[in-house]
């Protein structure tokens, strides 16, 4: 059956659809207050269950964050019961995100440790100084963007961890008490679908090939 039709003049019919590997970006938000909290009283270090797998990560780019006001230091999980201790230099120019697993930012070591700490960290995040709240956003401040290759097959859960640059051995951390922080990424996958012209009528028979 010929599908072709006139329209105004012109002989059109529908395109063929042809799968091909494209780039979808998905966005994603995580509320600290949505973690399990008998399992993490604190919201210092908690696992994010996401609402969806994520199917070949290409990357994740941390678009924006709202940091409460009142940032505590607390103590190392092999300190129990957890205490709220003091962070090293007072209240951080910056807090710095860990996500177990998809770290690779590098971070040079305090004390002049020439090893340092390769993929150290996720993300930083810039504070407005003080201890008032901090309203990040990468299009007025510095990119966290992290690539991954190959991709990352399955994403169901991210461990995130927030910390000072002096907690980095320790393994002290920092929290809220009587706040929740938020975290918006773009997820970027990988996905191998129909393009975007498989229902465009058109009388061209073959498309060309993008640059």
């Amino acid at each position: 059956m010929n599908r072709a039709f006139d329209y105004n003049g012109t002989i059109v019919a529908p395109s063929r659809p042809e799968k091909k590997l494209r780039l979808v970006k998905k966005r994603l938000m995580l509320d600290s207050g949505d973690r399990d909290i008998s399992k993490y009283p604190y919201n210092n270090d908690i696992v994010f269950y996401l609402p969806r797998v994520y199917e070949n990560v290409v990357s994740i780019r941390l678009m924006a964050a709202e940091i409460p006001a009142g940032i505590t230091g607390l103590s190392a999980p092999n300190v129990s019961p957890p205490s709220a201790v003091a962070i090293q230099g007072g209240v951080p120019l910056y807090i710095l995100v860990d996500v177990e697993g998809l770290n690779k930012s590098d971070e040079c070591a305090a004390g002049a440790e020439r090893s340092g700490y390769p993929d150290g960290y996720f993300a930083k995040i810039p504070l407005t100084g003080g201890t008032g709240q901090t309203f990040y956003n990468d299009n007025s401040q510095q990119e966290n963007i992290t690539a991954y290759y190959p991709p990352i097959g399955r994403l169901d859960r991210l461990h995130v961890r927030m910390r000072a640059h002096s907690q980095k051995v320790s393994g002290e951390s920092i929290y809220w008490p009587d706040a929740q922080y938020s975290l918006s990424l773009e997820v970027e996958c990988m996905e191998n679908s129909f393009d975007s012209f498989s229902s465009f009528e058109t009388r061209i028979s073959k498309r060309a090939e993008s640059p």
